[in-house]
């Protein structure tokens, strides 16, 4: 099913519902708050709205098609699975990250209560609004709509809600324990969406976490007898300093931060500082410090601890060399032979995560998101999201996006936009898997099409770019025969195939990139037959090829000017001529499947409809076609036609209407074959890819 049948089937957001949704949810959101061992959260309150939601459509109460599994390794602390089945076994789009636990949030820090949902305007404010509760109520009431309308789709649909993405304190309980247990594998079969980011854009790079605690240890004692005491406080606040000075200095800015936009390079910050307690007039013998070091992808996690520790321990071995604060400031007590120490440790660390730029997956988002929201501007953060290098590792197809706010993620005053969620809502979410297809569809129909419909149309340039015989000689080629017949006389089977991968980019390419490489194929073409005949059985060469053609052209022909000459007539041709050809193709489907659905014709209707629709194609601009060409050889230096209308009223005057149909023949055997072919392997493909 397309796109744009899968959206109106699905239709717009249900604000009503989203939003009654979300109260719910949000209204949980202070037993969500994850920071062990104080706060665990309690992700079944999640589960227990979703699955009120969506058990009405499931296998389980026999009411719809939804395969919910709820999977829990912890009391109250569960994930689920949601399946909506496809057609075809082993397609699969899925849609994972949107998970159950919350930040922290202090009632007392902001304007209003974050453990309720408030409305003001467009705003939907409260904890998790953004991130990542939002999510949440938005692909439940994807799954839901999907259940209600019962859309045919080849590929099934996954969401995978999950538990405990904020801290990694404890592990064992979410998407980790999923994929261990082998329930995410058939994940691999198609691409898998993390929705927990922000601001609409792909997400192309997040950063490594690693949590650290730096335990300090000294000698409690009176504050009024200083001299006899080690301070922990200030002996971890020196050792901090110290360790901080030498990070930055290991691990600067990387280059690449730039290229990905990261908005930090890496850091180390201490977040948390504890001590037993005592009294204001005791100096505190131990304390430990808290925090993360949040790592752009570019450096290796295991280095960085591996680097941390060895600060560590220089600093314990030469604790005598750091900082004091004050005469009577110290580190070791001699008299009684105690040393201050410090202690590193490490909790769960993970990777972060470079997006190959070059990759499929990456266009699609990219594609995808620019077709919905209007623009694309992919970004990278020091943010960490779990699992997600483990992901791509393991084999999964892992791109992520978002569509909460980045300016309140973790914030206080945390809110998302109505709009933002109704305008991506579900329309962009199918585009993800849909743009998929045309893309490797398009492929395959560009490479099918060029493979049948080259050779016509080497024939056709030759034709229509030979230049009009003196009186009484015969033209250069008598016909399209005679034409083939000298080109692999003088040039063999690749002389029907020269330029062949720039047509296939000007035949997919909008008509201002199609002009240069119209021109180039047009040059390299015809330069057999604009040749003077030397008497020789081998072709004058002036080109080595595209890239020498537009060498030539840049250097000798204006600059990249040279490379737009007959851009008016390839406008002239490529609007007119693709409104007919997708028009009739359209049409022609329709007419033969009796409706909009044309899903089940069969590939003999597919290729009459394609062969015909390319037909429609130069049987509406032949003419303009004829005029493009001529401008496109014709001389620089001295140049024949003025200009295209000049062209066309010298063709008339001197060739009749006949001049402007020259090689009409074989561009219409290239046609129908090459745009049958072309629109089967589209079709075939796309259909092949759910």
């Amino acid at each position: 099913m397309t796109t744009s049948n899968v959206k109106q089937a699905l239709g717009d957001l249900n604000k009503e519902s989203f939003v009654s949704l979300l109260t719910k949810i949000i209204g949980e959101s202070k037993f969500l708050q994850n920071n062990p061992p104080e706060l665990i959260p309690e992700e079944d309150r999640v589960v227990n709205h979703v699955l009120d939601c969506l058990r009405p459509y499931s296998t389980e109460t026999g009411g719809g098609p939804l395969v919910i599994n709820h999977v829990t390794y912890f009391p109250g602390r569960g994930n689920l699975i949601v399946e909506y089945p496809g057609t075809e076994p082993g397609k699969i789009l899925s849609f994972v990250g949107m998970h159950m636990d919350v930040v922290t949030a202090n009632p007392n820090d902001w304007d209003f209560d974050p453990f309720s949902l408030s409305i003001d305007g467009d705003k939907l404010r409260g904890r998790g609004t953004t991130d990542c509760l939002g999510h949440v109520a938005l692909v439940t009431e994807l799954m839901k709509r999907l259940a209600e309308t019962k859309l045919k789709l080849k590929s099934t649909v996954v969401a995978v809600f999950i538990a405990n993405e904020e801290n990694s304190a404890i592990s064992g309980v979410g998407v980790d324990a999923l994929v261990k247990a082998g329930l995410l594998d058939k994940l691999k079969g198609g691409p898998l969406f993390w929705i927990d980011t922000a601001d609409k854009q792909p997400c192309i790079g997040t950063g490594g976490m690693i949590p650290w605690k730096l335990h300090v240890t000294g000698k409690l004692f009176h504050s009024g007898l200083a001299h006899k005491a080690i301070n922990a406080l200030e002996l971890g606040m020196e050792a901090l300093k110290e360790i901080q000075i030498r990070f930055y200095k290991d691990f600067p800015p990387h280059p690449n931060e730039q290229v990905y936009g990261f908005a930090t390079p890496s850091t180390m910050k201490p977040t948390q500082w504890s001590y037993p307690g005592g009294g204001i007039n005791q100096i505190p013998g131990e304390c430990t410090i808290s925090g993360d070091v949040r790592l752009t992808p570019f450096y290796n996690v295991k280095d960085v601890m591996t680097k941390l520790q060895e600060y560590v321990d220089y600093i314990n071995e030469n604790i005598s060399k750091l900082d004091t604060r004050g005469p009577v400031s110290k580190y070791i007590l001699h008299d009684e032979n105690i040393r201050g120490s410090l202690t590193l440790t490490f909790d769960e660390a993970m990777s972060g995560v470079a997006c190959d730029l070059d990759s499929r997956g990456f266009h699609v988002l990219c594609k995808a998101t620019e077709e919905t929201v209007g623009h694309v501007k992919p970004y990278s953060i020091t943010g960490s999201l779990p699992l997600i290098r483990e992901l791509k590792d393991e084999g999964f197809d892992v791109q992520t996006s978002g569509y909460g706010l980045m300016a309140t993620y973790h914030a206080k005053n945390e809110y998302c936009l109505l709009s933002d969620m109704c305008e991506v809502s579900f329309c962009c979410i199918f585009k993800m898997g849909d743009v998929a297809k045309d893309l490797a569809s398009g492929t395959v129909g560009g490479a099918a099409q060029l493979i049948v419909g080259h050779p016509f149309d080497t024939i056709k340039v030759k034709l229509q770019s030979q230049p009009a015989p003196l009186p009484g000689q015969p033209p250069k080629f008598a016909g399209a025969m005679d034409a083939v017949k000298q080109t692999l006389a003088a040039e063999g089977p690749r002389g029907l195939y020269k330029a062949g991968h720039c047509w296939g980019w000007a035949g997919v390419a909008v008509s201002f990139l199609a002009c240069p490489t119209e021109l180039i194929k047009c040059r390299l073409q015809a330069q057999s037959a604009l040749a003077v005949d030397t008497g020789s059985a081998t072709v004058a060469v002036k080109y080595g090829g595209p890239m020498d053609v537009a060498r030539q052209v840049l250097r000798s022909e204006g600059g990249a000017r040279g490379l737009f000459k007959g851009l008016v007539p390839t406008l002239a041709r490529e609007v007119p001529g693709n409104a007919a050809m997708f028009g009739v193709y359209e049409a022609l489907k329709q007419y033969m499947a009796g409706g909009t659905d044309t899903s089940k014709l069969g590939r003999g209707s597919l290729i009459v409809a394609g062969g015909l629709a390319g037909a429609s194609f130069w049987g509406s601009v032949y003419p303009t076609d004829v005029i493009k060409s001529v401008i496109q050889v014709d001389d620089y230096k001295n140049p024949k036609y003025k200009g295209s209308m000049h062209a066309f009223r010298s063709i008339l005057a001197t060739e009749g209407v006949k001049g402007l149909y020259k090689g009409f023949g074989p561009a219409m055997a290239r046609s129908i074959p090459a745009n049958a072919a072309c629109f089967l392997a589209y079709e075939v493909t796309r259909s092949s890819l759910g």
